[in-house]
């Protein structure tokens, strides 16, 4: 008796499992999950050169846990998030970074905070 019970529960024990598992995978795919990688945002990474400002002479952007980031020397780093083709927003002080190319690859940034732009040139 006790070896049918065995049995039987180690078969209900796969049955459960392997559903289980088959119902995780299909709730996976139903959902679009989008991941960005570091690709998508390599024409913006790098150094750019502010024009005329003591407080922000250079910026970085960055690429972290699948975000970009702006970065001014001596202040933490800002998540910038994406509203359309080359343009960004920083959501802490309501700044709108825009990137601009030339022949297609980008060539500077303007920054638009607080009521001031701020202008910089890609090292």
């Amino acid at each position: 008796m006790k070896k049918v019970f065995f049995i039987v529960f180690v078969k209900l024990f796969v049955i459960t499992t392997c559903t289980k598992a088959s119902n995780e995978q299909n709730v996976v795919s139903n959902h679009n999950i989008t991941l960005s990688d570091s690709t998508e945002f390599k024409d913006y990474l790098g150094s750019y050169k502010m024009d005329e400002n003591p407080f922000a002479e250079k910026m970085k952007i960055v690429f972290k846990d699948g975000n970009i980031f702006g970065q001014v020397a001596g202040y933490p780093a800002l998540k910038l998030t994406r509203k359309k083709d080359d343009e960004f927003e920083e959501s802490n002080f309501g700044a709108v970074i825009i990137f601009s190319r030339v022949n297609g690859i980008v060539s500077g940034v303007k920054v638009s905070v607080q009521g001031q732009d701020l202008f910089g040139t890609k090292e």
